[in-house]
């Protein structure tokens, strides 16, 4: 099964993935790569359906969510029941400044690692969790090649 490690959309519009497979040992093999092949539009617009997580983790105002750009998420997988956590990479304009302000969500799982009733604090939200799981679908179809469409011929 493959798990996603980490997408990030890079300063010159490339996206880069990380990810790993099982090996036919057991053991997870690394993978990575940089495409310059423009994604589905799927996969942008779920990557930027995080922003409403970004401001809910980040605890900032609701009204932030249209300065907010998510360029990223980077995943783990910890303990016994391999649990999902992640953490969201992002950007909001500033009005004063000429750059943005980089944010990272606080890191947090979808689940306990352990059998022990998890703080809830830590936990991601059922929702975030969910638009995770559909991000992780677009990177795979990305890794497998299915990409935005090109224009095959040119148009007069």
């Amino acid at each position: 099964m493959m798990r996603i490690k980490k997408i990030k959309l890079t300063s010159d519009g490339r996206i880069s993935v990380s990810y790993e497979k099982p090996s036919k040992t057991g053991i997870y093999d690394d993978y990575s790569f940089t495409c310059s092949e423009a994604p589905r539009p799927e996969l942008l617009k779920t990557l930027q359906a995080l922003a409403p997580h970004v401001i809910e983790m980040c605890e900032l105002p609701k009204s932030y969510v249209d300065i907010i750009n998510v360029t990223g998420v980077s995943f783990s997988y910890g303990g016994e029941k391999e649990v999902m956590g992640a953490t969201i990479i992002s950007q909001m304009k500033l009005n004063q400044s000429n750059c943005d302000l980089n944010l990272n969500t606080p890191y947090k799982a979808s689940d306990s690692y352990s059998e022990a009733p998890a703080d809830e604090k830590q936990l991601l939200s059922d929702a975030c969790v969910n638009a995770l799981f559909y991000l992780c679908e677009e990177i795979k179809m990305y890794i497998n090649g299915d990409r935005a469409q090109i224009k095959l011929f040119a148009v007069n």
